[in-house]
């Protein structure tokens, strides 16, 4: 095994003006504690012992744990492009020898990931390290793409290195996909490069139909060769999201489109019992995952599990009418000029209680500001568009529209530690508190 020691490499820079908070950090350090399975899990959690271990000064921006399996994180250095950013990953020992292949692999064709360990007492932890290009699920889509993918979309060639400015990288989710902003001869092109070249193609498929029935949406770029391999792709087109600040008049917009969304013909849907199983899936992995991360949180959270098993897991065919929905619907999915809007990442298109997407973006509004939370879901945005959704034909319940929030709520309790929150158990905590109001 070739493994790069501490000690040969530079000492590690703390980030300026940046400090975990206590809380994070100790809550990071129980949780590598309990999972011993993961020798390098507090190396990958903490920003200053990855940054000591590879020698330079980075920030942990992501992070994808599967507990006694693996931890992989998504960093950044400072500068800009995806030279910036890299990945993360460790495993438990007898898991290893994947790294160890991969990085083997990468050598081989001159790649960049590469393996590194701490100097004594340390040597049970060890790292595989490499750059977004050499993210290993994610690699053919990408290698596609600069070589063939850009031209298609009329985006102009890449820099030396492929991903370097003028492209700006605006999202990473390691072994998942990566959103970047490319240059083209007219207006910039936000490309999406995700590893399941289905969901691409699925996404190519339902934006003609979200087109011809006339729902605001961008037009796709990308050609079924590019959704092939994984890639979508759209001008770059307003001025920010609706999560950015007050504009009465675009959430009121959002609510008539989503009215129009839940209008279209849902085709034969899953089989109801198959929709009940995966939200009782889904419920079940959350439960799992927050009493992993804060084992104090394990009766609240079994409470707020059995509640919503009899609200939305138990619905079953004799529930609300099911419908077309966006499936993930929040104020950062919604584009805006002005007061004009177009609806974004249809993913997660399912059919499912139309009160799902707007419970959903109250829940968002309510974490984007907790202590403006009042006694029922969302805030100023969420009404303008409930307004805009009921006068356009919609129809739905308070009462719905909060069990669904406390739902998207609970699903969302994770986010905190994933996204390296400062106070990511605090943070949590409420996730659950307020979920627990609104459906008690």
């Amino acid at each position: 095994m070739s493994i790069a020691p501490q000690g040969q490499r530079l000492q590690g820079q703390r980030l300026q003006g940046q400090w975990l908070q206590p809380q994070r950090r100790e809550a990071d350090r129980a949780l590598a504690a309990r999972d011993t399975r993961i020798p390098g899990l507090n190396w990958v959690l903490d920003d200053e012992l990855l940054s000591e271990l590879l020698g330079e000064s980075v920030r942990i921006t992501r992070t994808r744990y599967k507990p006694h399996n693996s931890a992989l994180v998504a960093f950044r250095r400072a500068g800009y492009g995806a030279g910036s950013y890299g990945w993360a990953s460790t495993t438990a020992p007898e898991h290893a020898e994947k790294l160890q292949r991969r990085a083997d692999s990468s050598q081989k064709r001159g790649g960049g990931i590469l393996l590194v360990q701490p100097d004594h007492p340390h040597a049970d932890v060890v790292v595989a390290v490499g750059p977004i290009e050499e993210d290993w699920p994610l690699r053919p889509n990408l290698r596609w793409l600069r070589d063939h993918g850009l031209g298609r979309l009329g985006a102009l060639p890449a820099a030396e290195r492929f991903l370097d400015p003028p492209v700006s990288v605006l999202r990473y989710n390691p072994e998942r996909r990566l959103v970047a902003r490319v240059p083209s001869a007219t207006v910039p092109v936000v490309v999406k490069t995700a590893v399941r070249a289905d969901e691409a193609a699925a996404g190519l498929r339902l934006r003609q139909r979200l087109e011809s029935n006339g729902i605001p949406v961008l037009p796709e770029l990308a050609d079924v060769e590019c959704a092939a391999h994984g890639i979508s792709a759209s001008p770059d087109w307003g001025h920010g999201d609706l999560s950015g600040g007050d504009n009465d008049p675009a959430a009121y917009r959002a609510g008539q489109a989503l009215a129009a969304i839940h209008g279209m013909d849902a085709g034969t849907g899953p089989d109801p019992a198959a929709e009940v199983e995966d939200l009782v899936r889904q419920l079940a992995a959350t439960r799992s995952m927050i009493t992993c991360l804060l084992p104090g949180l394990e009766a609240p959270v079994a409470r707020l599990t059995s509640r919503l098993l009899a609200t939305v897991g138990a619905a079953g065919p004799h529930g609300p009418a099911q419908v077309l929905v966006h499936g993930d619907f929040s104020a950062d999915q919604v584009l805006v000029d002005g007061p004009a809007v177009r609806i974004i990442d249809f993913d997660r298109v399912r059919t499912s209680d139309p009160a799902r997407d707007l419970g959903s973006f109250a829940a968002v509004e309510d974490i984007a500001d907790p202590p403006g939370a009042g006694p029922v879901a969302g805030g100023r945005k969420t009404a303008q568009l409930i307004d805009g959704y009921r006068e356009a034909g919609g129809h739905v319940s308070q009462a719905r529209v909060e069990t669904w929030a406390a739902f998207r709520l609970f699903l969302n309790s994770v986010d905190p530690f994933r996204n390296r929150a400062s106070d990511w158990p605090a943070d949590t905590s409420w996730h659950i508190r307020r979920a627990l109001e609104l459906i008690a």
